[in-house]
């Protein structure tokens, strides 16, 4: 099945009654003959009663508009009952589908009452917090919340007072970012320390939802947060000591956590890696050591590598190295510091440019309009680190199709970072006779001037089209 808007001829209804098909598919096994007749499905399902559909692949939903999602989901939450709606939120939020979450949200009430009011509403407060709509899940949350309290299940009531209080933690790191951006630096440490209070409060609650599992890695990680929230402004704001202060807070609570299975333990783990990172690189900045520069570095790495690929690894990791490289003077230091470094910038510019402009082939339609300033500005960087992130996309492709190794690729583009050289400006030849005198190896440098010549090969093709 491909995209449902072309199988329905753009007919709305039919639209809606597909994707609320596929809903019903995956949430119960059988779909209702009403949805299955006006819809992009009609040949393809088996029917008696119900019927069923023999389909593997949804993913093409993701691609589907908010209105068309929102309608379908809309429509599912007719045929089904209450107490399927919790399953039904655990579907979207495993889709990661936004626009089914909010919909499920404006068309279920919050006034049910008894424990499937509280199912549904904790199931929806946490949907809706995984998606950052943070006064929706507040909402939720607090209603749960007073049920449980009503029916007499404590620990659940104080856990989803908890996750209310996190909740208006997280909103006002939101807002805060915004004051921030629009330079009211005192209002922003006021909600900063406001979030501060919520996170910490929160841990006095997580500790008397009694048996509830994920009480307890929450109340690790609210205890971590109440921290790292403080360190986060004042490392953002210059005051290096004072973060690195509430950044080793963070980082100690690790040391009094036992009994979290494998799962829980991951993620408060996790947080207080990065909370040991940035401390490392507190540290570096105030005692001015390349060595704890790449120590933190490394540890920011290392956290990428793990999957943690967002603005504050990547950002963490190339400052971290930089700063390494403008003290390192011996240059097998330097070649391994830069090996890193080029690697934590690719992971940087990756992540920002999914964000700008989602793809790195759309990015390189506009790199190839020629306004390197300009595209550089925009993306917070200069020029040089710009074109040394497009060149070695293009390096480590030519790797891979001649099965050579990637440290190879990191070896070659830290000698060029290092030296400032760049095949998009600058001749094989040229860039070689600049080597010779780093490099003694002949053989080492005919493998690098091969690589460089299918580099450019490569770039003439493609930017230069």
């Amino acid at each position: 099945m491909g995209n449902i808007p072309d199988a329905c001829h753009w007919d709305r209804e039919c639209v809606t009654n597909s994707v609320a098909s596929i809903f019903m598919q995956l949430l119960k096994g059988t779909v209702p003959k009403d949805l299955i007749r006006n819809s992009a499905f009609h040949d393809l399902a088996s029917c008696n009663n119900e019927c069923t559909l023999s389909i593997s692949d949804y993913s093409f939903i993701k691609d589907l508009d908010e209105e068309s999602i929102k309608n379908g989901v809309t429509k599912v939450i007719r045929f089904i009952d209450l107490d399927r709606v919790p399953d039904l939120v655990q579907l979207l939020i495993s889709m990661d589908l936004e626009p089914g979450i909010i919909a499920v949200d404006e068309n279920i009430g919050i006034d049910i009452k008894d424990e499937l009011g509280a199912r549904v509403n904790e199931a929806l407060g946490i949907a809706l917090y995984s998606i950052a709509a943070y006064d929706r899940a507040i909402t939720r949350f607090s209603v749960a919340a007073a049920v449980y309290e009503g029916i007499g299940n404590i620990s659940k009531a104080r856990f989803m007072e908890a996750m209310s209080k996190i909740a208006k933690a997280e909103d006002l790191r939101v807002k805060a970012s915004r004051l921030h951006d629009e330079g009211n630096h005192d209002a922003e440490k006021g909600m900063i320390e406001d979030a501060s209070k919520l996170y910490a409060s929160s841990v006095i609650n997580f500790r008397e939802a009694v048996g509830i599992e994920e009480a307890r890695a929450n109340e690790v990680l609210s205890m971590m947060d109440s921290s790292e929230v403080l360190a986060n402004y004042y490392f953002t704001h210059g005051d290096i000591a004072r973060a690195m202060q509430y950044y080793d807070i963070c980082r100690n609570a690790l040391s009094n956590v036992q009994g979290l299975s494998e799962e829980y333990w991951s993620a408060v783990k996790i947080k207080g890696d990065l909370c040991s990172a940035f401390y490392l690189l507190c540290k570096a900045i105030e005692e001015g050591d390349w060595r704890t520069y790449e120590e933190a570095g490394d540890k920011f790495l290392e956290l990428i590598n793990e999957g943690l690929i967002d603005e504050l690894t990547t950002e963490g990791a190339v400052m971290s190295y930089r700063g390494a490289i403008d003290s390192v003077e011996e240059i097998d230091d330097a070649v391994r510091i830069y090996s890193k470094y080029v690697k934590a910038v690719s992971r940087y510019f990756d992540n920002v440019i999914r964000d700008r402009y989602g793809s790195f082939n759309a990015f390189i339609e506009e790199f190839r309009r020629g306004d390197y300033e300009g595209l550089a500005h925009v993306l917070n960087t200069d020029v040089n680190t710009l074109k040394l992130y497009v060149v070695g996309k293009f390096m480590v492709d030519v790797i891979n199709e001649e099965g050579l190794s990637e440290d190879l690729a990191l070896e070659v583009l830290a000698y060029l970072a290092g030296l400032g050289l760049n095949p998009l400006d600058m001749g094989a030849d040229e860039i070689i006779e600049e080597l010779r005198g780093f490099i003694a190896d002949e053989d080492f440098l005919d493998r690098i001037k091969d690589l460089l010549l299918k580099i450019k090969n490569r770039l003439n093709a493609v930017i230069n089209r």
